[in-house]
């Protein structure tokens, strides 16, 4: 493990900025947003997007062709994901845009070019953020901040908790049964892969060398987890099933990444994973990682469906074993036209899942999960719980 110097350690331990303050209230009990609930059926689909890199240009910074078509080539694959799925809810799981590309008096037209296919067809929605949407002329929080202010009536994206600018956006969606219910069915987790440990403030300017650590920020998300676990346990008498979006993978996707599953493995996730500075593995995203693994009630307990991620666009796979303590770890695939190709990530994809109210009431709950694509088509799909590659378990 590297060790890292004493003077950073210590300023990663002073008190960030939070997005809005966190007492010992259920923080994602908004009574201003329209409550989600499951249809007649007992469904919530959801449509899991990542990795559009919007806004791309030449390598010299040079306006360029491609980059426009690029972006509306993305739109018509979210466009045809979503008309063939037709989810209940959007997760844009980061990377929206490549923030080196992007000016700052236009980067948020770029949001609103992501947005529009989910918009257009009145589709509730949250954002993750990742490593290459926060550069100099924009960051995370102004990226939230946009989203808030002009998609209020859509978008259930918050700011809870977190260092800003870059790593501000942690925060829980609940999920009912009927609009009726006080206790909701699934919760819904996000969190901020892009942490940091200090910084120049607010605004627009040069990139602090310490927001590319990749890792969900230690000081202050394990201890939220924690806390809104336990106001959930006290006033609900349970800790509904979870499920995580995060766009940087945890650490225990490498181990993973082996395993035969479901799924394109064409860009392991070898360091490109949390925890790790100059290749080297650091452990700091062990905090939140042994916060999921309580939320997941324990080892092997099954309360979070899966955790799942962008960032490798070649991966498309949903694994489990005793490494990851038995909760699935998944990856998207490559939604956008933006960003780097691989062999099998040429036919764009998004991942999703069918929650089912029946599914969850089981006494480990499981969740199905497949990849749509952009050619209209359909792969990949198992069902996540106790019974999934039950061998490595």
């Amino acid at each position: 493990m590297m060790i890292l110097p004493a003077l950073l350690l210590a300023s990663s331990a002073s008190a960030f900025p939070l997005g809005r303050r966190v007492s010992n209230t259920l923080s994602g009990i908004i009574t201003s947003k329209t409550k989600l609930t499951f249809n007649a059926a007992g469904n919530f689909k959801v449509v899991s997007f990542s990795d559009m890199h919007m806004g791309e240009r030449n390598g010299d910074g040079t306006w360029a062709v491609w980059g426009p078509a690029n972006d509306a080539a993305t739109q018509v694959v979210h466009g045809t994901i979503l008309d063939n799925e037709k989810p209940n809810y959007v997760v844009f799981n980061g990377d929206m845009m490549t923030g080196e590309n992007v000016f700052a008096a236009n980067a948020t037209n770029y949001l609103d070019m992501v947005y529009a296919p989910t918009v257009a067809r009145n589709i509730p929605f949250s954002s993750t953020h990742g490593n290459i949407s926060v550069q100099n002329n924009i960051n995370h929080q102004e990226e939230i901040e946009y989203e808030q202010a002009h998609y209020s009536e859509l978008s259930y994206t918050r700011s809870d908790v977190g260092p800003k600018p870059y790593g501000s956006g942690n925060y829980w969606v609940p999920v009912y049964a009927k609009s009726t219910d006080s206790v909701p069915a699934v919760i819904l987790w996000f969190f901020d892969s892009r942490s940091f440990v200090s910084g120049t403030g607010d605004g627009p300017g040069p990139v602090p060398a310490a927001a590319n650590y990749y890792w969900v920020d230690p000081n202050t998300v394990p201890s939220y987890i924690t806390l809104q676990r336990q106001l959930m346990s006290a006033q609900w008498q349970k800790v509904p099933p979870a499920l995580v979006f995060v766009h940087i993978p945890v650490q225990k996707a490498q181990i993973l990444a082996p395993l035969p599953s479901e799924g394109d493995h064409d860009d392991e996730p070898d360091p490109a994973t949390q925890g790790f500075l100059n290749n080297t593995y650091t452990g700091l995203d062990l905090p939140f990682w042994d916060a999921i693994i309580d939320l997941n009630g324990g080892p092997d307990k099954g309360n979070v469906l899966a955790i799942t991620s962008g960032h490798d666009h070649g991966e498309s796979w949903c694994a489990r074993s005793t490494d990851s303590a038995g909760i699935p770890i998944c990856f998207n695939g490559h939604s956008g036209y933006g960003g780097y190709v691989t062999t099998h990530s040429v036919v764009r994809n998004g991942r999703v899942f069918n929650l089912n109210l029946g599914d969850l009431a089981k006494e480990v709950p499981t969740v199905n999960t497949w990849n749509s694509y952009e050619n209209s088509t359909t792969d990949d799909a198992v069902e996540l719980g106790p019974d999934y590659m039950a061998q490595y378990n």
